[in-house]
């Protein structure tokens, strides 16, 4: 290719086409795939890409290609090319960056912005004035709308009270020297305190779907809260290539319905959730609470949906990306749909009992593996 570019382009010449196949080539040998081969377009044709009117070669057991490599027939799932090209939405990293003088809570505003405070002041503010409405002797204290900065030293005392742990929540504001913390005093009245979190809400209780309703949801008073975070948790950062989806229980042991025992996890009661985060960096780049069974009735094919919905949520759909899993996920399905619907390779360990694996292999002492 020549080096002017007032010159008309002719196209790349053999020794250029030789070197960027051969820089491929090791690249490919790094990440433990096959070399390129590379088509003279002279003598290249429609039939150089299609197997149709090649014939079938079985091996001798009769049941599976010869090339399968153990694949039943059932799968019939062979090479096909080469990887998606990694084409991410914009630069990998946040998409915000913060100089370095600045303080946590920068980050923090980030990830839970004005506009979400906004949202819990509005529908905080419905909730006190339907009760003071609705039930004015058990409501007498006047009621002022929150400021965005009020509503911001009410969560900071609640993040607090998670570290300074005391009995009840009077406490805090106690003048006994053995108990008194006066930050909090300093802060934020008691009253004024107790007064918010009364009326504290995140959805609107009056347009909630009953039991029964088809859009019902056992998460409804916090699904608009957990959309606007997670909208955040996308928007502030692009993830790297690899990308693993797994499970994870948020501790707790209060009453709730949709609470998980999990004996074999290290939390074993709490609130399991679905999330895909970055392999890199351990950034979540979406999360969903998992509210349990519907009606009773496990949910077919649950585990298929929870990949497609986080890899959707996450933005990250025909981008090239690489998601790893765990065996209660992974399956021939799945992967096979990632590959050839959503451009996006899969990985995962497996149970042996999963169907549509080759029996030939899956099993303790598989046949012709070393």
């Amino acid at each position: 290719m020549s080096e002017s570019s007032d010159e008309e382009f002719d196209g790349f010449s053999q020794n250029e086409v030789d070197a960027a196949a051969q820089r491929y080539n090791d690249r490919l040998a790094q990440i433990g795939i096959g070399e390129l081969d590379v088509v003279d377009n002279e003598n290249e044709s429609e039939n150089d890409f299609s197997d149709e009117n090649e014939p079938l070669v079985v091996d001798e057991a009769g049941d599976r290609p010869a090339e399968a490599d153990g694949w039943h027939e059932n799968f019939n799932y062979y090479e096909r090319g080469l990887p998606h090209i990694f084409l991410p939405r914009g630069n990998t990293g946040p998409t915000t960056v913060l100089d370095p003088d600045k303080e946590p809570v920068d980050f923090f505003s980030l990830l839970f912005t004005n506009a979400i405070l906004q949202y819990i002041i509005q529908e905080t503010d419905r909730y006190a004035n339907k009760q003071i409405r609705d039930h004015p002797d058990e409501n007498k204290s006047p009621w002022v709308t929150p400021t965005v900065e009020e509503m911001k030293a009410f969560l900071g005392l609640c993040f607090l009270m998670g570290i300074n742990v005391k009995p009840d929540i009077k406490s805090y504001w106690s003048t006994d020297v053995m108990l008194e913390t006066p930050y909090f005093s300093k802060v934020m009245k008691r009253d004024r305190y107790m007064q918010i979190m009364r009326y504290i809400h995140f959805s609107n209780s009056e347009q909630a779907p009953q039991p029964g309703d088809p859009n019902y949801s056992k998460l409804y008073k916090i699904e608009s809260l957990m959309n606007m975070f997670t909208d955040s948790m996308v928007n502030q950062y692009i993830p790297k290539r690899q990308l693993s989806v797994d499970e994870v229980m948020v501790p707790w042991k209060g009453r709730l319905s949709f609470k998980q025992y999990m004996p074999a996890k290290p939390t074993k009661w709490g609130i399991k959730m679905w999330a895909i985060a970055e392999a890199n960096t351990g950034y979540v780049s979406f999360c969903q609470v998992y509210s349990g069974r519907i009606n009773g009735v496990a949910a077919h094919g649950l585990a298929n949906r929870v990949v497609k919905n986080c890899i959707e949520k996450a933005n990250v759909i025909g981008q090239g990306y690489h998601i790893y899993m765990d065996n209660y996920f992974t399956s021939p399905t799945l992967f096979t749909d990632l590959f050839e619907h959503f451009n996006t390779a899969a990985c995962g360990t497996v149970r042996i009992n999963r169907r549509e694996l080759p029996k030939d292999i899956m099993k303790k002492n598989p046949e012709g593996v070393n």
